[in-house]
């Protein structure tokens, strides 16, 4: 597949979030040289580097396939036709539509553009310092003084764009600064891509090791950031994508998890929370899903783990009665879910959408600005725990989940070392199940695909899009479906208790 990039123009417009204000279009116009070859501008473009990138993740539920994630792995669950949703979490699963003529197309048609929008931007950043642009007043060594901050955050972006494309799409296209013709440039398969982008953010942790900066309160809006934190968020990202990346239970066991070890050993030691101030920063996924009374709910899946009377699929109301409240020794079934006795959702598509739970931990919404989480230390923790575990070092694992929210937030008994193996892991993913609801893209189905749980026909990952594909004269191709089930492009698995 030869890569012919299809956003020919990329805008960069006056954000508030930006140092320098810019009202740039750039791409095969006259004025790109200049952009690039002028300090101030470099500068400007680095400031709107990571809104572009959670904008492409948050933007639900037109823009990003964020939301028809969340449902595919039963953690949430809509019968609404927005975004995909009803689609790709019917039962039992169908075909993801890779076509252009697909109502819901700009989930994944739009995020492609974004993703390699923002990659681009962090290429010609990376670029213009290759050929020797300093950044800010020279030193007296002859330095720019930003220099180094800029070539830090651009090659963090450049892994975060490649990461996520390579989570998302089964293939993507592989640019950096140092790609000579994008042109001649093939797709290449999810885990090349993840590998490219765990060496841009390597490249990141080594700048932020070998000099000294602050990153900007208003690059990851609200919060500054130290060199030393930069790279710390950086291993966090290489340690996620490292984990994630895998389409099924057997690619996880392969994971190289002394080296994801490392990575959380070094990783965040607080939580990276943008402050949405619902001007320029907004989290749509919030919004859609939690603010919005009755569209999109926590599924009955995610009760029952917390509950193991309750049913764990909605019941059809033609035979039975609506399940009640549900009652569990985990605190956090108080602390983080609302029942609501009334779903309006549509019957005729399926009372296994039904849901009388809403998730509430988090106060933000559209009237309520607020820092919202995208990856929490629990997180890093979790991620830790699960490395320590694949490394033989259970009992220091179970350490982690006994010091951490299982204890501390759930008020559940500690875990007792004489635990099997498989009783670890189910506890592990209970913590994951329950305390990351809405603190990443993705999360939930990553963490059901690389074991194996997404139901049966359920897409393991995007096709490239339909636009695309016909920029690139090449047939049209998608995943999903029943009768595709193989384990590598569609789940052949599923979660449903025997």
């Amino acid at each position: 597949m030869k890569f012919k990039y299809i956003i020919i123009l990329v805008l960069i417009v006056s954000l508030s979030s930006c140092t320098k204000d810019l009202d740039v279009i750039y791409n095969n116009n006259p004025d790109r040289e200049l952009v690039l070859t002028n300090p101030e501008n470099i500068y400007g473009l680095t400031t709107s580097l990571f809104f572009n990138w959670y904008k492409a993740q948050y933007h639900a539920y037109t823009f990003s396939p964020v939301l028809a994630m969340w449902t595919m792995a039963d953690q949430g669950t809509s019968s609404w036709l927005n975004g995909g949703m009803y689609d790709l979490s019917s039962e039992p699963r169908a075909e993801f539509n890779n076509s252009e003529e697909y109502d819901w197309k700009l989930i994944t048609e739009t995020y492609d553009h974004r993703m390699y929008g923002d990659l681009t931007q962090a290429n010609d950043i990376l670029f213009a310092l290759k050929n020797g642009l300093e950044i800010g007043e020279l030193n007296t060594n002859g330095k720019g003084e930003d220099t180094e901050l800029v070539h830090a955050f651009s090659s963090f972006i450049q892994g975060l764009t490649l990461g996520y494309l390579g989570l998302t799409f089964d293939k993507s296209f592989i640019v950096t600064e140092n790609t000579d013709d994008p042109s001649l440039v093939e797709a290449s398969p999810y885990n090349v891509v993840i590998d490219s982008a765990v060496v841009s953010l390597d490249k990141c942790i080594e700048i932020c090791n070998n000099n000294s900066f602050t990153v900007p309160d208003d690059w990851i809006n609200g919060s500054t950031y130290t060199n030393n934190e930069l790279a710390q968020l950086a291993s966090s990202f290489a340690a996620r994508l490292m984990v994630y990346c895998s389409r099924n239970a057997t690619e996880n066991e392969q994971v190289d998890w002394a080296k994801v070890l490392t990575y959380t050993n070094n990783g965040i030691q607080r939580d990276l929370a943008p402050y949405m101030d619902n001007v320029t920063w907004k989290n749509y996924f919030f919004h859609y899903s939690v603010a919005r009374d009755n569209w999109v709910r926590i599924d009955a899946r995610i009760i029952n783990l917390m509950d193991p009377d309750y049913p764990y699929r909605y019941p059809d109301l033609n035979s039975e009665s609506a399940p009640g409240i549900a009652t569990s020794d985990d605190a956090r079934l108080l602390s983080d879910f609302s029942y609501d006795g009334i779903c309006n959702f549509k019957p005729e598509r399926g009372y296994y959408h039904y849901s009388n739970y809403e998730y509430t931990r988090y106060p933000y919404s559209f009237s309520n600005p607020d820092y919202v989480i995208d990856f929490s230390v629990t997180e890093n923790d979790l991620i830790k725990a699960e490395a320590l575990f694949h490394n033989g070092a259970k009992n220091d694992a179970i350490d982690i989940i006994n010091n951490g929210t299982r204890v501390t937030r759930g008020n559940l008994t500690p875990l007792d070392y004489s635990i099997s193996d498989a009783d670890f892991l189910k506890a592990l993913f209970y913590e994951r199940d329950i305390e990351l609801i809405m603190t990443g893209y993705g999360i939930a189905y990553f963490d059901m695909r690389r074991r194996d749980m997404l139901q049966e026909g359920t897409p393991l990952h995007f096709p490239i899009p339909a636009e695309q594909l016909h920029v690139i004269n090449l047939p049209i191709y998608t995943f999903g479906g029943v009768a595709n089930a193989d384990g590598i492009n569609t789940s052949n698995g599923g979660w449903f208790p025997n």
